[in-house]
């Protein structure tokens, strides 16, 4: 009797305060418009980048970064109603370090893409949290230029900003990527 109570206490304990699950309808739903803000987040993001890089190469868009990034998400989750940010399991920025249940889903998606061999099919995932949605999409080195602050720093990491991460990010683990690498993830949070 006792082995068959303890898992049903577990299953209730672990179910607690977590709502009533996802429809079908609802988790369609939750995954589209998670896709919708991480998609102008990182529109957003990359338009502003890609200015810098323009205006200054390589090393300006690490300072850009540096000094801009946070504030433009924050802007982006303030506009949206949610709280947007990125992470990775190798962080540049301090600020983007996973917390757990992060942490636990980037070790999901990296062990996915080493099994599909490191193809960029990794699919976005939406939960429920009670009185909110979690949303997590795979972000991907999709371009050659971002290996010019997230490559190989012997080789195509750009010499002036492999400067500039040295002292902006002195405890940074974001290079030694290639094209098509799983470079870490969105992590959206909204009301549900």
């Amino acid at each position: 009797m006792r082995s068959i109570i303890a898992p049903l206490v577990l299953a209730i304990v672990a179910t607690a305060g977590c709502g009533t699950p996802f429809s079908d309808a609802e988790e369609k739903a939750a995954l589209e418009q998670g896709a919708t803000l991480a998609d102008a987040s990182f529109k957003a993001l990359s338009y502003r980048l890609q200015q810098a890089m323009k205006e200054g190469g390589p090393a300006h868009a690490v300072d850009f970064c540096s000094l801009n990034a946070l504030s433009i998400v924050d802007s982006l989750s303030n506009a949206h109603g949610a709280h947007i940010r990125r992470t990775s399991d190798r962080v540049r920025a301090p600020h983007d370090k996973p917390n757990a249940e992060e942490a636990r889903i980037m070790q999901a998606m990296l062990a996915e893409w080493e099994a599909g061999g490191k193809e960029p099919n990794i699919p976005a995932r939406a939960m429920e949290h009670g009185d909110s949605v979690a949303f997590y999409a795979p972000i991907f080195i999709s371009s050659p230029a971002c290996l010019k602050c997230h490559g190989d720093p012997d080789g195509s990491v750009d010499a002036s900003a492999l400067g500039m991460i040295e002292e902006r990010y002195p405890d940074d683990r974001a290079t030694g990527y290639e094209l098509g690498d799983l470079r870490g993830m969105w992590s959206i949070r909204w009301a549900r």
